[in-house]
């Protein structure tokens, strides 16, 4: 009777042990598993503290707002449902701690299998902070759930704002049309403040902009913006955080009938004189176009400038390459965008513009070709036109349509390139504690290849995520 009574303890006891586990492996109380036994679908906005772990795969149905603390650990995979458009959003005040490894990355992807995967397939990763905006009424573009962050909504400004934490965070396959013709990006930070802590991010086959601020102060580091469809850099209402060590990839086949740019940047979309102005600050910028040679055929038609300027802009660059696009290396829309630079409210300063199809220097509107070719070629600013990405010695830096997989062989500039030992940190938008300032070399790369480590993934369309 004793060994009987005892064999049922144990047993009771296992039996807890396993629902315990079962409990706490899904902390979503409104989840349901399906599909796969790891499998947690969330379909009801996250209050309070929710904690997701890495031995689960979590789904998201439709806006999910993050309104508490979300925690993700590293090697945790969040996929997007297409049907009903998964998209993560944290509203002002939420906060997602999203804080991965270089080698267990968070990965935010699609639901859909091995194969099948596209652009476009959900809604990517939307942050609202509480930090400055040049608008009174800016609203979330395409939400179903409208999330507003102008300062009518939010009156009391805070530069400060944490939203969290991304590092070690992979977003792949989202921008999906929420509404017609209003897609969401793979990341999206509106207003979001210096606080919030992101590096190490890489957005991968976006189906509109890989990046875009909308006002705020965020700074970030180490970035990739790979093989997306529209921009890969955006920056509007009053950005004015600064970013270091970025690099973008283009498909020379994929373009947006917008007119895909490298850098878009606008004060706000009237061209208004709103303040604060867009001011944010770009050091050591890797910037691959569409053309590895100005004779490469089948190159998308809407492909447009490697940096699109324009609308009252005051952004900066520093320190970076623009190589491979296709009409204009630099475009200065209209008479505000060229005042600010001549007037050094924005600087263009160890800049080099490689192998660009048609005109390298334009300008738009009243400022000519001439203009802003004066302006680019300014001996102190040390820029620098090379003809050829031979000639820069970053061949092997370019996407190869024609190739099973086109990866690129190496961001490296080989030995002897014009870019290694050309880069600057004199500038005084350049003077604070940010910004890495060994980094002496144009472009994201000098000898060593920081997209080697394994949080890194350039073929996210045969990866297996379960």
């Amino acid at each position: 009777m004793r060994r009987l009574f005892l064999n049922f303890a144990v047993f009771l006891l296992g039996a807890m042990t396993v629902f315990s586990s079962c409990e706490e492996k899904i902390e979503d109380p409104d989840a349901d598993l399906k599909d796969y036994p790891n499998e947690v679908i969330v379909k009801t906005n996250i209050t309070g503290t929710r904690n997701w772990v890495k031995d689960s795969v979590y789904i998201l149905i439709g806006q999910i707002n993050v309104e508490g603390t979300l925690n993700v650990a590293p090697g945790t995979i969040v996929k997007g449902d297409k049907v009903t458009k998964g998209t993560l959003v944290v509203v002002p005040g939420g906060k997602l701690n999203a804080q991965g490894t270089a080698s267990q990355p968070i990965v935010f992807t699609s639901r859909m299998e091995p194969g099948s995967r596209a652009a476009g397939d959900w809604g990517g990763i939307i942050m609202v902070g509480k930090a400055t905006v040049n608008q009174t009424n800016a609203t979330v573009e395409g939400l179903t759930n409208p999330v507003d962050y102008g300062t009518t909504a939010i009156p009391v400004r805070d530069d400060n704002d944490n939203s969290g934490i991304l590092q070690y965070v992979r977003i792949e396959f989202s921008g999906i049309a929420l509404q017609p013709d209003k897609e969401t990006n793979g990341l999206t930070m509106c207003a979001v403040g210096k606080g919030t802590s992101i590096s190490h991010v890489q957005v991968s086959y976006g189906g509109d902009d890989s990046f875009e601020w909308f006002g705020g102060n965020v700074n970030c580091k180490y970035l990739i913006a790979y093989l997306g469809l529209d921009d890969d850099w955006d920056v509007d209402y009053g950005y004015s955080g600064n970013v270091q060590f970025g690099l973008s990839v283009r498909n020379p086949r994929t373009a947006d009938v917008s007119g895909s740019n490298g850098f878009e940047s606008d004060n706000d979309g009237s061209g208004s004189a709103a303040s604060p102005k867009t001011s944010a600050v770009f050091s050591n910028m890797t910037l691959i176009g569409p053309f590895k040679t100005t004779a490469d055929k089948d190159v998308n038609l809407n492909y447009a400038a490697g940096m699109h300027l324009r609308r009252n802009t005051s952004i900066s660059i520093f320190n970076s390459v623009i190589a491979g696009w296709n009409t204009a290396g630099l475009l200065l829309d209209a008479t505000t965008t060229y005042a600010n630079a001549t007037n050094g409210d924005m600087a263009l300063q160890n800049v080099a513009i490689v192998g660009i199809k048609g005109t390298a220097l334009k300008g738009a509107s009243s400022v000519t070709d001439t203009n802003v070719a004066d302006f680019f070629n300014t001996p102190a600013f040390s820029n620098q036109l090379i003809a050829t990405a031979a000639d820069a010695k970053i061949s092997n830096a370019f996407y190869n349509p024609k190739a099973a997989i086109g990866t690129p062989s190496s961001f490296l500039p080989e030995a002897g390139s014009p870019l290694l030992g050309s880069g600057a940190f004199a500038h005084a938008k350049l003077q604070n504690t940010f910004f890495d300032k060994t980094a002496t070399y144009m472009g994201a790369f000098g000898t060593t290849d920081w997209t080697s480590q394994a949080w890194v993934n350039f073929d996210p369309q045969n990866t297996i995520y379960r």
